[in-house]
């Protein structure tokens, strides 16, 4: 609240008025002389400073900038008096992991370009007073991190208008293929439908990757959706986890700001060993598989084997897991879960199975009385 709500001592009726709100306190000085100016009064208004036990109001000082990202904040819920404020990290997280979805330079560029037109057609936009302009000019600086970061996302992914620049040259050699020492010959490029490059072939594959991003002869592979579905979902799952840990421990910040042990105790160690548990280890294996050289045929798939690990299904042969000794690590990583999901089951079974009991045994004796009312001594009609 400001004191710009209040009316002025000159237009009052009454010799003074009293009155109780908060106010930022480095606004204290500014709003005596705004108030002296408006009233026309020489005299400065008195101001006291009152101890109360009400929670003061939320304020979050914005700007231009940042008032957009900040919007989106409050549309999730309003942070209590003093606690972190999620908006200034979010004008990172939230423009790069949209990009991370997105990857295009080409249409991140057309997004850059449109932000920018806003930004220097602002007035124009505001004077038009329609829905549309007034959403686009709120959030003109999201739309342009969104496109910032979705060049460097499109260059990570080579991917412009669904095209690959080959700025570096391929690591990767069709010619070599051919004899005298590769496989491959014209009847083989004639009468087959599909080839598949071989890297134990000599000179087909350099053994050093692309500079930066994705190979450029991905883009006329015909697995290529494959390769790229399943690596934007392994680097989003990482991304994904890394996002959540940092909202977690952003909670830890608060809960020693005000002293909250009992939070720290009871939630936030719990919370980061389940993520550490399950989502971190799922990380680990995503990581280890890009680490380690296996064959395409025989690799397990990191899918099926944390499916298994959540079904307690580990009787599973060796060569379908990454490591020896996996199985151990499973158990390990499931028994905090399992250890706190067992007492809640056998002790929440019984009483279920006792109430399910005693409410259908009270709607079958419901369900009898209406069905078959009770035969009184005047009446003929059969029960």
């Amino acid at each position: 609240l400001y004191f710009s709500s209040c009316l002025p001592l000159t237009t009052c009726l009454l010799p003074f008025l009293l009155f109780e709100l908060f106010c930022l306190v480095f606004c204290v000085a500014t709003t005596r002389t705004w108030d002296r100016e408006q009233s026309g009064s020489s005299l400065c208004p008195v101001l006291n400073r009152i101890q109360t036990l009400q929670t003061p109001p939320t304020f979050n000082r914005i700007n231009t900038f940042t008032s957009g990202f900040q919007s989106i904040i409050d549309a999730y819920g309003v942070g209590n008096y003093q606690e972190i404020n999620p908006a200034p990290y979010t004008l990172v997280t939230f423009p790069f992991l949209f990009a991370v979805m997105f990857g295009d330079c080409g249409h991140g560029l057309v997004m850059m370009l449109l932000a920018l037109w806003i930004i220097v057609q602002e007035e124009k936009f505001r004077n038009l007073k329609n829905e549309l302009t007034n959403v686009l000019v709120s959030g003109r600086y999201i739309v342009l991190l969104m496109g910032v970061f979705s060049i460097y996302t499109g260059l990570i992914y080579n991917d412009c208008f669904s095209k690959s620049f080959n700025f570096f040259g391929s690591a990767w050699s069709v010619s070599a293929m051919f004899g005298p020492s590769g496989p491959w010959t014209n009847e083989t490029l004639h009468g087959s439908k599909h080839l598949q490059l071989d890297p134990v072939v000599p000179g087909v594959y350099s053994g050093s990757p692309y500079p930066f991003g994705i190979d450029p002869i991905w883009n006329i592979a015909t697995n290529k959706l494959t390769f790229l579905n399943s690596y934007k979902m392994k680097m989003s799952v990482i991304l994904g986890v890394l996002h959540m840990l940092f909202g977690v421990t952003l909670s830890l910040m608060n809960y020693i700001y005000f002293r909250n042990t009992r939070n720290v105790l009871l939630q936030f160690i719990p919370e980061v060993v389940f993520m550490l548990a399950l989502f971190g280890y799922l990380v680990f294996l995503i990581l280890f598989k890009w680490c380690v050289v296996m064959k395409s045929d025989t690799a397990p798939s990191i899918l099926l084997l944390f499916i298994n690990m959540m079904l307690f299904a580990y009787d599973t042969a060796d060569d379908a897991l990454l490591y020896s000794g996996q199985v151990r690590i499973f158990s390990a990583c499931v028994a905090p879960q399992r250890s706190l999901a067992s007492p809640t089951t056998t002790a929440s079974g019984p009483v279920s199975k006792r109430r399910q009991c005693i409410l259908t045994s009270t709607c079958i004796g419901n369900t009898n009385k209406q069905q078959y009312p009770a035969k009184t001594q005047n009446s003929n009609i059969p029960p």
